[in-house]
């Protein structure tokens, strides 16, 4: 059993519900975070459906994955993103963190910084947790389910002139403004035994204006779930409602060049000196994101059985 979960608002407080067809069936009891949702399983939540349906084009859709929550994310773990970025030969997980405040719905503007010229998408499965991953976890692809009691589209929306020209490669600064994490619409949560099934069926594509820009399917993975779930259990401990963004595929905006690389390794150049250069040089051959730009993503399994949701996501000045 798979159930579809939406935090949402028709004019007040936030609520929970099930999606059923077009409309969704307010949860009867007290659930204030995604922990709470994801404590109890699919049929249990199921039956909490309460009787009042609400369309679902009547209210506002809510990031499913609530404040505070820790928010690793994967890097470079599609094969095209790899090749794309010059890191082809990368042996090891590249993992980094994203702030809890860049959280925001899969129907809100993204606001683009100001100052910000290399505004970049990059769409991604969120894996989110229902139990607490600790020091001497050990996840395997049939014990995922224990862990993972939640599926997500999200995506890890990147300011690429603060990544790589503030300071010298600033990846938290530059992923984390607020917006940067739009997730949703809603929360898929399957059985604990279904997880591992879902997780080799999902497909992910993102539009740019219509122009169809990243394709890909959970098996180019290069480092599956469990795998990045026992790096990060031997690092850092992370709590029921935590999400785990899984990478993003080729076709993003940034595009390494030789001229760029030798920009990001040059020793010479002063911060604001490495900013302008790499700014002139990538915007020479590409189109970053600017307000009125419509960015489209959606995420279903390959079969069609299951449908995660879709985002429509329009880039704003701050």
């Amino acid at each position: 059993m798979v159930v579809k979960v939406a935090r949402f608002t028709i004019g007040g407080e936030p609520l929970w519900g099930i999606l059923d067809g077009e409309e969704i069936a307010p949860l009867e009891g007290t659930f204030v975070s995604t922990a709470d949702i994801l404590s109890l399983p699919p049929g249990e939540l199921k039956a909490r459906a309460g009787a009042e349906r609400f369309l679902i084009s009547s209210a506002t859709i809510l990031s499913p994955v609530t404040a505070p929550a820790q928010i690793l994310c994967q890097g470079l773990n599609y094969t095209d993103h790899a090749d794309q970025s010059g890191h082809a030969s990368r042996q090891k997980n590249l993992l980094f963190m994203k702030a809890a405040s860049s959280l925001s719905g899969a129907f809100d503007p993204v606001i683009r910084p100001s100052g910000c010229q290399m505004l970049d998408y990059e769409v991604e499965l969120g894996l989110v947790l229902k139990r607490p991953l600790t020091a001497g976890d050990h996840v395997t692809r049939d014990n995922l389910g224990h862990f993972i009691g939640g599926l997500v589209l999200c995506n890890d929306i990147s300011a690429r002139d603060v990544m790589f020209g503030e300071a010298f490669l600033q990846w938290f600064r530059g992923k984390s403004a607020r917006t940067f994490c739009p997730c949703g619409p809603w929360l898929v949560v399957p059985e604990a035994d279904e997880v591992a099934d879902l997780l080799d069926r999902i497909e992910i594509r993102l539009w740019l204006n219509d122009e169809l820009r990243q394709s890909a399917h959970s098996r180019d993975f290069i480092f599956r779930p469990e795998t990045c779930l026992n790096d990060i259990a031997s690092l850092m401990d992370l709590s029921a409602g935590d999400l785990v963004l899984t990478g993003t595929p080729g076709g993003v905006i940034l595009q390494a060049t030789a001229p760029l690389g030798q920009i990001l390794t040059a020793k010479l150049f002063k911060d604001s000196e490495r900013k302008d250069a790499i700014v002139q040089e990538a915007t020479a051959h590409a189109r970053y994101l600017t307000p009125g730009d419509i960015v489209r993503a959606e995420m279903l399994t390959d079969d069609r059985t299951v449908d995660f949701g879709r985002q429509l996501l329009e880039i704003v000045d701050a």
